[in-house]
């Protein structure tokens, strides 16, 4: 298999299937690897995925984060080779003020509206609210994910979708929201190639994704 080229994307299936029934995996956490250093997921439990430097961990619905075991299947994942073009140091940071920073008109070409890109963000968080076992509070940790053009919302999910590891490799989740007090790592890149990978099988047909 050729490389992968730095921040490309390969994702497997889409969120709005998902989010329809679609529980069906075909990837196993295994082949995660063949195309990406980091990513993110979910397997036919529902539990979640997080890969960092090609180690990928699974989340529980409590929020226990545990190795994530090499033949289970993913119905939906996004990894990328990351290497991130442009980084920040910052005094503070918030969901919100991500969002606004890579929207901001000064950053020129590193701007995006209209292009997903990958993002990692390696701190103590004041505070990280998680769908998965509630909000941490002073911890470290890593938030890996994409900035989402809204066009791409129902493919790849909401504007900031990322999930969290802390520090111990023992907790994390879907990330709703984080706020950061002392200096805070940013790297980011801008997409240039996305490949969507289409599953296999009658069930997929069966899917309904749009109302028409």
């Amino acid at each position: 298999m050729a490389p992968s080229i730095p921040n490309d994307i390969f994702q497997f299936s889409t969120l709005a299937a998902h989010v329809s029934g679609f529980h069906t995996g075909q990837p196993h956490t295994r082949d995660l690897t063949s195309h990406g250093t980091h990513g993110i997921g979910i397997y036919e439990d529902s539990s979640l995925m997080i890969l960092l430097d090609r180690s990928a961990y699974a989340i529980r619905k409590d929020g226990t984060a545990v190795p994530a075991p090499l033949d289970d299947k993913l119905p939906f994942a996004m990894v990328t080779v990351f290497q991130p073009t442009y980084r920040f140091k910052l005094p503070s940071l918030s969901l919100e003020e991500l969002e606004a920073l890579v929207e901001a008109q000064d950053l020129g070409v590193a701007r995006g509206v209209n292009t997903l890109m990958p993002f990692q963000i390696s701190t103590t968080f004041s505070s990280v609210a998680l769908e998965q076992g509630g909000s941490l509070h002073g911890v470290e940790g890593t938030i890996f994910g994409y900035v989402v053009p809204k066009w791409m919302r129902e493919i790849s999910g909401p504007r900031i979708h990322a999930h969290f590891l802390n520090e111990e490799e023992s907790k994390g989740g879907r990330v709703e929201g984080f706020e950061v007090e002392g200096e805070v790592h940013l790297g980011f890149a801008k997409c240039g190639r996305f490949h969507l990978g289409f599953p296999q099988g009658p069930e997929w047909e069966d899917v309904r994704l749009s109302s028409d």
